[in-house]
């Protein structure tokens, strides 16, 4: 019997719920790699903005609007706070709206925390029927009801070989992506389970 692959990324749109899992080949999804976007709007550092991952309109088909048709999901990992708006503002490019800490910290999440996360090229595994509070029941203190039409979580990996939170791993922090796909404006944060 095949071992189950770990769904690396959760995501719910349009009463749908994706999961997607480790491919065996290059794919228009990922998770990691570097953030080869420009970055503008606010100042903030020393240390840059994380890459989670990316989903395109082949991974999500209401990603297939004019106003937005690929998804960087972008997050400060090395901000304590986590919790950042940005905005699509063009091919490649975002504009950071509003950060809860603007000021990185040398031992957060973890001293030594790399500057890139590993690249992991995903497929999709599911594409299933499912109302959003189903989907919320997986993810402890979601909204119950997102700003956005896409949500985006990314629970911590253990197949990746790094820990995104050290000890918080354990807590099962995860990350939120809350989109707005008529504003391509994305509201990442983290919560707890």
């Amino acid at each position: 019997m095949a071992a189950r692959k770990e769904r690396l990324i959760h995501a719910h749109c349009d009463g749908v719920d994706y999961t997607f899992v480790r491919a065996n080949r290059i794919s228009h999804a990922w998770f990691g790699g570097p953030l080869d976007h420009e970055v503008t709007g606010l100042e903030y550092g020393p240390r840059k903005l994380h890459f989670i991952g990316h989903l395109g309109s082949r991974a999500i088909p209401a990603l297939g609007s004019p106003s937005i048709f690929e998804l960087p999901l972008v997050y400060g990992m090395c901000f304590n706070g986590g919790d950042i708006t940005y905005r699509l503002a063009g091919f490649r490019k975002i504009e950071v709206l509003g950060m809860s800490e603007r000021r990185s910290l040398d031992d957060w999440p973890y001293a030594g925390f790399p500057y890139l996360l590993p690249y992991v090229p995903l497929e999709r595994a599911t594409a299933t029927p499912r109302s959003y509070a189903d989907f919320a029941k997986r993810f402890p203190n979601l909204p119950d009801r997102p700003e956005g039409q896409l949500i985006v979580c990314v629970p911590p990996p253990a197949t990746i070989g790094l820990s995104l939170w050290g000890s918080g791993d354990f807590e099962g922090v995860t990350i939120v992506f809350d989109c707005d796909l008529t504003t391509a404006t994305v509201h990442a944060y983290n919560v707890t389970t």
